[in-house]
């Protein structure tokens, strides 16, 4: 604990010549452990098998700074409409008949893994086929909220190919209501459509997409696809991509498909079933995003080794304090 506390307070205290703005993510710095998995059994449990690897995300470098694990959400909540199917697509990690990855009992869960094994497959996209995940947002909450800095950022991680990766639009949880565990006022909102760069930081890999083919658990999920020649890309946010100023709290963030629309009053993306504003037909080209299960994880920026000398300690402790929180709604 007091290890934390002396990393948190060093990272708080740390200052930038300039606020952080969406950047690529150039680098990624991992660790990997064996986990302890969920348990669950598969309709595929006598074909394939999970062996509970966690490629966890550490720290990673982008437009040059060193950026460190600084907070983990609490909770993830996936919103769905009334009109498509509660179901959705899981890929995980590979190699043979052999899983890399931690089997998910929850999709929400998975979600909150901080794992590159494995995460959501087109996330957005509505429709009735077995590929679709029928989501229309997904939000991830910090109870109690964090202070907004200069430092801060936030990041999104895509699986796919390195010029192939997908659009989605993200928003700042400015205001949450914990009773009732719904968001009460958002940022405004920042979209992402070109920024991924040519490469990917983590590189290609096989997987195998499950489908929790009536609901978000796991009980009667199945081994649908499989693929391979996809690795892991990301990009950053900071507060001033959302004009949202240093000092105010932040409860979180929200992730949405590209076709989501607002009406000049972020007020209405507040209620997720709203088809006015959260299309039910969302196409592969605006809702298609893989994403990595590295979500709801704040990042800040490492101070400059002059000011810090042991900021590679650090970044070793911050790895061992952000090991594994796969709590959710």
């Amino acid at each position: 604990m007091r290890f934390k506390l002396l990393i948190q307070s060093i990272l708080a205290g740390a200052v930038i010549s300039t606020s952080v703005a969406q950047t690529l993510i150039t680098e990624f710095r991992t660790s990997t452990f064996t986990g302890t998995g969920d348990g669950i059994s598969t309709q595929d449990e006598a074909d394939f098998t999970f062996n509970n690897t966690v490629k966890q995300l550490d720290a990673f470098i982008a437009g040059g700074e060193l950026y460190a694990v600084s907070g983990t959400a609490d909770q993830s909540f996936v919103r769905r409409n009334n009109v498509n199917p509660a179901q959705s697509s899981i890929w995980y990690e590979k190699s043979g008949s052999t899983y890399t990855a931690e089997h998910g009992a929850t999709v929400d869960g998975i979600l909150l893994g901080n794992t590159f094994s494995g995460g959501s497959d087109n996330t957005f996209v509505n429709g009735t086929s077995n590929s679709a995940g029928n989501i229309e947002r997904v939000d991830f909450v910090f109870s109690g909220g964090i202070s907004a800095t200069d430092a801060l950022a936030f990041a999104v991680m895509d699986r796919g190919a390195p010029t192939g990766h997908d659009r989605f639009q993200i928003a700042l949880i400015t205001g949450w209501d914990g009773v009732s565990s719904n968001v009460t006022a958002y940022s405004d909102v920042a979209g992402q459509s070109s920024l991924w760069g040519t490469t990917n930081p983590d590189g290609n890999i096989d997987y195998q997409i499950f489908r929790y083919n009536t609901g978000d658990d796991s009980s009667d999920s199945y081994a649908n696809q499989s693929g391979s020649g996809q690795g892991v890309g990301g990009v950053i946010f900071g507060i001033d991509d959302f004009n949202v100023t240093a000092g105010s709290t932040v409860y979180g963030y929200s992730l949405f498909g590209y076709d989501v629309s607002w009406g000049g009053n972020t007020d209405n993306l507040i209620d997720w079933t709203d088809a006015t504003y959260f299309p039910t037909n969302t196409n592969d080209n605006n809702g298609g995003i893989d994403l990595a299960a590295i979500n709801g994880v704040s990042f800040s920026v490492v101070p400059e080794p002059a000011t810090w000398a042991l900021s590679g300690f650090a970044v070793m402790v911050l790895s061992f304090w952000g090991r594994r929180r796969r709590r959710s709604a």
